[in-house]
């Protein structure tokens, strides 16, 4: 008699609680209002959601489920997952569950549930090959976790897409030991009224095990890589620097990152003077130096430089030539998921100086211009000693919104 009143009344409380988001979700989604009832990192990613993706989508974009498969059976992270695979079988066989793993672009590539929420699942792509990146269907846990790399729950409403209003997902990223990326996501969902909060407690720990395994394997940095992308470069270099070829992180130094930095921004490739220029202005180095420099550095990335002109072959991934492009399309939501500080502030290559001081004057006044404190706030957070923008997101915020404190304790430390 009293668990049925303890489940009545948790039920009323789930129920109340669900009329509650939907009413923020349609103040803020639907009107296109500001409120600071809901969670900040959710209405920034509802912010970010209606750039990209029709509130009245209805299903997940789909890659091939059968090559999605194979690669991740082939992959790094596909062989340390294995451990937790029949845990997330017997967890799901029998309940209203669906348990999802992603690769990094949150495509899922492994599933198992109950046959209710499969069902369900299948209606709107959550399946094999559907992505559910927050570009491509908006929020939701997976996309979350993936993104701000810890685990989130996102309940009912809280999704952007209706589609999906009436789940509750449990996600918690995979993190790579090696560089501290998200190579994944792991996934339970199910109903909202079978809202279980215990489940995000579950989905943490499988992470860590999936965690555990990559970083005992001895081939940790040996990555599988299909095809596709062998030859591939990416680089990061905004704010804080990694370097990674054909999918494993290396390491270079200063001067190397420099080179690399450069070329990614003239895929027509340079000659060995005009590099020379570039990365050293008018200081008195030999070609000759610079030359044996690009050696050590096709040592390191594994032939990726090609020679007459120096430039980088196969496919190239930098986020310095990508907000640019975001920029120039007039994409700020675009541009501020990369823009994470200057690039490379440590630099005194004359080129480099050119471009970072490009970039940074390009996205602040684009973002300050926009008069948007969505953009603001996010700009406040890779540039928390910029007065100006912390003053203007202040005014332009609404006197509730929570996240006042922290552009203000920013201001207050610079």
């Amino acid at each position: 008699m009293i668990g049925h009143w303890v489940w009545g009344a948790m039920n009323r409380e789930l129920k109340e609680r669900r009329g509650d988001v939907e009413a923020i979700w349609r103040e803020a989604v639907q009107a296109h209002g500001s409120t600071s009832a809901a969670r900040p990192e959710v209405f920034a990613s509802w912010q970010r959601s209606s750039q990209t993706v029709p509130v009245d989508l209805a299903l997940a974009p789909m890659s091939e489920p059968t090559t999605v498969a194979a690669h991740f059976a082939d992959s790094r992270l596909g062989r340390a997952s294995r451990v937790i695979l029949d845990d997330l079988r017997d967890v799901t066989a029998d309940g209203d569950l669906v348990a999802a793993l992603t690769d990094e672009t949150v495509t899922i590539t492994w599933l198992a549930g109950g046959r209710r929420m499969r069902r369900h699942a299948e209606e709107v792509n959550f399946t094999l090959g559907g992505c559910w990146s927050e570009g491509s269907v908006g929020t939701n846990a997976l996309a979350l976790a993936h993104r701000l790399i810890r685990p989130a729950t996102v309940f009912s409403a809280e999704h952007y897409a209706p589609m999906v209003h009436d789940w509750v997902c449990y996600s918690a990223p995979i993190i790579d030991p090696t560089d501290g990326r998200s190579l994944g996501v792991i996934d339970v969902s199910s109903l909202w009224s079978k809202y279980n909060p215990s489940l995000l407690t579950m989905v943490r720990a499988l992470a860590r095990n999936v965690e555990y395994e990559l970083a005992r394997d001895p081939t940790a940095l040996d990555v599988v890589v299909s095809p596709e992308s062998r030859g591939e470069v990416v680089l990061r270099v905004l704010g804080s620097a990694s370097v990674r070829v054909n999918g494993a992180a290396v390491r270079v130094s200063p001067r190397q990152l420099e080179l690399l930095t450069i070329l990614a921004m003239h895929d027509e490739g340079l000659s060995l003077d005009e590099l020379t220029a570039l990365v050293y202005g008018d200081q008195p180095i030999s070609v000759t130096t610079v030359k044996a420099e690009l050696s050590h550095l096709r040592q390191v990335v594994g032939g990726v430089i090609a020679s007459r002109p120096y430039r980088l072959s196969g496919r190239v991934d930098a986020d310095h030539v990508r907000v640019l492009r975001a920029l120039t399309s007039g994409d700020l939501n675009a541009a501020l998921d990369l823009y994470r500080g200057s690039l490379l502030p440590g630099s005194e290559s004359p080129e480099i100086t050119s471009w970072r001081n490009q970039i940074d004057v390009a996205v602040r006044n684009a973002v300050l211009r926009s008069k948007s404190p969505e953009l603001l706030y996010r700009l406040s957070e890779c540039c928390p000693d910029d007065g100006d923008v912390g003053e203007l997101a202040l005014a332009l915020m609404a006197s509730d919104d929570v996240r006042r404190g922290l552009v203000a304790g920013r201001r207050a430390r610079y």
